[in-house]
């Protein structure tokens, strides 16, 4: 046994480690449970009711910004495509031979 070290194996090494998650959404559930909760229990102060108001009209300005981006995206991507969808038109009923012609007047 005095050459235990030739025979020892490689193992790895183990850490105690456990990622954080966030959710962004999971923590304004439970922020707007905590509020209700808050509100059913006792009277609000009208300080407490304006900023619950407050974060409503943000959240609501979110979604909106949110919802134009991607109608706006899905608008250019339509209009690419009806592009793309008339050029081959134009160039399968006028015949391949203008596809040339075409190209060098472009170029």
């Amino acid at each position: 046994m005095k050459f235990r070290f030739l025979n020892k194996t490689i193992e790895n090494q183990r850490f105690n480690y456990s990622p954080m998650y966030y959710d962004e959404r999971k923590q304004r559930l439970e922020r707007k449970k905590a509020q209700y909760q808050e509100l059913e229990k006792e009277g609000v102060s009208e300080f407490k009711r304006k900023e619950m108001l407050r974060d409503s009209i943000k959240e609501g300005w979110n979604r909106a910004e949110y919802r134009q981006s991607a109608n706006k995206s899905s608008n250019i991507r339509i209009l690419i495509l009806i592009g793309i969808l008339l050029a081959l038109g134009y160039f399968i009923f006028n015949g391949v031979d203008e596809v040339d012609t075409v190209v060098t007047k472009i170029w």
